[in-house]
């Protein structure tokens, strides 16, 4: 079946998208329930899956954020050239990406409680902020480095600056936090000890260091943020992948099959380049290390590839529409997941059905449940077109 014109919306971007989200609506919840139900126990492979790494390593939960940053990367060329085509100057364009930027921070800053007016308490940096101003970063380099080799060279030299500033410089606090009595600081350290005391470990890497020195109001782990201030350098750089893979997803002058390759090439190296890299760099979320971007870069590039080959290229599409439904208002569930109950809600038409087995059966028919309110609730947003876009 004919591939789609590259100016029509790819059908693919918003499947991925809601199969990402689809881990935060339940459905993690539900697999590690799967298994217990299964007799795996919430120790097998499959489970452990369904969360982070306390530290250093990579899981299938690690990779829901950075993708959904790189998808957001992907989808700029479109948005971008769509901009241009309406006769926007770049003034506006520009205007328009710092709006969002704002946006994503406002409505990270509600997620933090932003109505208890408790300005010391506040979290201010976030999971939408960090999305929001990454995104904008690789947006205006999109903008203004039109040569894909000079950006690909700019996102190598952040990668590894970041890697060298990781290796040269120890948080000036380590040896105070190692040595602190504060019981809330000890259990925090204590819970990291396995991890070493360098400069990629919990106390010494100057990440968190910068966010203890610089970053106002309440931290996510008290003396640690995982989304903190210099990890917006290489968050940059995980959304610059995604705006390399939209340039190319928009070419006309390539195959479908042939930009699927590409894709699945790119995931490859990327992998190569994480594993080569990873006995001086190990892979680490919280302080989103050069091989996290890789790793997490190429497990995007290769389901971006998949998705696009078997959805727009192959034209096989019914499957997908499912996760579309979720994908086309992604920021939307992850607000009403704040704001409206749905776990409660799913418990209330089937507490019948859960109270039917044990504990481990229990939670995954609540788990699906939530699963199905909050799809539910994006279906009938769908059906009346209504959008939150940011």
């Amino acid at each position: 079946m004919k591939e789609k014109s590259h100016s029509e919306r790819l059908m693919s971007l918003d499947a991925l998208r809601g199969a990402d989200m689809l881990f935060i609506m339940g459905f993690s919840g539900a697999i590690v329930a799967l298994c217990e139900v299964c007799g795996f126990g919430r120790d097998c492979w499959l489970a452990t899956q369904m969360t982070h790494v306390a530290w250093h390593g990579f899981r299938h939960h690690d990779t829901i954020f950075p993708l959904f940053l790189f998808l957001a990367g992907v989808s700029w060329p479109f948005s971008y050239a769509k901009q241009v085509a309406m006769g926007r100057s770049k003034a506006q364009i520009v205007r328009k990406i710092l709006l969002r930027a704002f946006c994503l921070f406002a409505i990270g800053l509600m997620w933090s409680d932003l109505f208890s007016f408790n300005w010391r308490m506040y979290r201010w940096d976030s999971v939408l902020a960090h999305i929001g101003i990454c995104w904008a970063g690789a947006a205006l380099i999109f903008m203004f480095v039109k040569n894909w080799r000079v950006r690909l060279g700019l996102a190598a030299v952040i990668l590894v600056g970041y890697w060298l500033m990781l290796v040269c410089f120890r948080a000036p606090d380590a040896e105070a936090l190692l040595a602190s009595t504060d019981p809330g600081v000890m259990k925090k350290v204590a819970s990291y000890a396995t991890y070493g005391t360098d400069n990629f470990s919990f106390t010494g890497n100057i990440v968190g260091w910068f966010d203890r020195t610089f970053m106002p109001g309440r931290l996510h782990e008290g003396i640690f943020d995982p989304d903190g201030l210099l990890c917006k350098l290489t968050g940059l750089v995980t959304a610059m992948l995604g705006t390399f893979a939209g340039e190319l997803l928009r070419r006309t002058d390539l195959s479908g099959n042939r930009k699927t390759l590409i894709l699945l090439g790119a995931g490859v190296v990327s992998l190569l380049v994480c594993l080569v890299w990873m006995p001086w760099c190990p892979v680490n979320k919280k302080i989103w290390t050069p091989t996290f971007v890789l790793a997490a870069g190429s497990y995007s590039f290769i389901a971006l590839a998949v998705f696009y080959w078997i959805i727009d290229v192959r034209g096989w599409r019914r499957w997908s529409f499912f996760f579309q439904v979720i994908g086309m208002n992604a920021i939307t569930i992850y607000v009403i997941r704040r704001v409206v109950p749905l776990r409660p809600i799913g418990e209330f038409f089937l507490k019948g059905v859960a109270s039917r087995g044990d504990a481990a059966w229990s939670s995954l028919v609540l788990s699906m449940g939530e699963v199905a309110v909050g799809w539910l609730i994006l279906w009938f947003l769908y059906r009346k077109k209504v959008f939150l876009k940011v």
